[in-house]
């Protein structure tokens, strides 16, 4: 009994360097931190002198620049541009950017006269056009429509290690269904002749063929589909004659009323399986009348000015001020490095 207080003593004495240890752990820790800040703001500093000392250099750039900046954004102002968004049908995407990065190159080199022989328009005209872009435009949403199509056509077990992502991941250029085609001008009625035309792509034998494969499948697609149409609406007929006769009963031999369904549950689905097929039709429409072009455009409108503003005037004067920083810098290098020739030479 004695020797308990002694034991608690020396646990108390025990705990001490623990405490001190813990002490200087937070110690060093906000010694560090407020090194790091400190580093900071020495650097800050540093850089603030190096401006003070070649704000003359630096300030010319920036305001030269920003009036080159200023001076295209004017210029682009005074431009037209045609934005269409287009869907190239039987694989024709690829020829849909050749054409166009070949139209972009004739603008460069200032070919002009084969330019209007391209797009059927004047040299005078052709001299308007000031460039071609075109992207692929598409959302999530819309590759995730592709890759369900895809999904749903192709072999469970291979789609295991082939995911959403690493689907997006292996779309080409060429691979997309939409695209985002822009096309300026100094001339709008330049620009709106030439801008249907430069989206038209020339029918060779793979397209020719394809168009005919699509146009006699979707043919055959919708004639099935108003014949199944007919059947549903005659099946219909004779279940509201059903109704209506008050002696028909279920075991009358009528063949409308299948697997014991109630009535409610029948006529339901066959309202529902008509709305299907209705859609489906629609569906198989709609790439008729698609497979019409090799190109459908989707939407076009035409704006003076770019489409999308980029801040031409900042965007350059940021440019030429790091630029300035740039060229500040390479005494300051130069003095280094011979100082460190120096130092180790000696």
């Amino acid at each position: 009994m004695d020797n308990q207080p002694n034991n608690n003593q020396e646990q108390e004495v025990d705990l001490v360097p623990v405490f001190v240890w813990i002490s200087n752990g937070f110690k060093n820790l906000f010694n560090a931190i407020g090194g790091f800040f400190k580093g900071i703001g020495h650097f800050l500093i540093l850089f603030l002198i190096f401006i003070k000392n070649n704000i003359i250099l630096l300030g010319i750039l920036f305001v030269l620049g920003a009036g080159l900046g200023n001076y295209l954004s004017r210029q682009s102002k005074k431009n037209f541009t045609a934005q269409l968004r287009v869907q190239p049908n039987f694989e024709s995407a690829g020829q849909l950017i050749s054409n166009l990065e070949y139209y972009n190159s004739l603008v460069e080199e200032e070919d002009f006269t084969t330019l209007g022989k391209e797009l059927n328009l004047t040299t005078d005209e052709a001299s308007t056009l000031v460039s071609f872009e075109i992207t692929a435009d598409y959302n999530d949403t819309e590759l995730l429509e592709e890759y369900d199509y895809m999904a749903r056509r192709a072999d469970t077990i291979a789609l295991e290690n082939y995911t959403f992502e690493g689907f997006k991941l292996a779309k080409r250029d060429i691979d997309y269904q939409f695209y985002k085609v822009e096309i300026a001008a100094k001339s709008k009625t330049a620009l709106e002749k030439a801008a249907v035309l430069a989206i038209e792509v020339e029918d060779n034998p793979l397209i020719k063929a394809q168009r005919t494969a699509g146009r006699e499948t979707t043919a055959f697609n919708i004639s099935k589909m108003e014949y199944q149409l007919a059947e549903i609406d005659s099946l219909i007929s004779a279940y509201q004659v059903a109704i209506k006769d008050k002696e028909s009963s279920l075991s009358s031999g009528t063949n409308v009323f299948v697997n014991g369904q109630s009535k409610t549950e029948t006529f339901k689905d066959l309202f529902n399986e008509k709305a299907r097929m209705l859609f489906n039709l629609e569906t198989e429409r709609e790439k008729k009348y698609g497979y019409e072009n090799t190109v459908n455009i989707v939407s076009y409108f035409v704006k003076k000015g770019v489409i999308v503003n980029k801040h031409l005037t900042v965007t350059f004067a940021f440019v030429f001020f790091g630029f300035g920083l740039l060229i500040a810098l390479i005494p300051l290098v130069f003095r280094f490095l011979n100082a460190y020739q120096k130092e180790h030479n000696s």
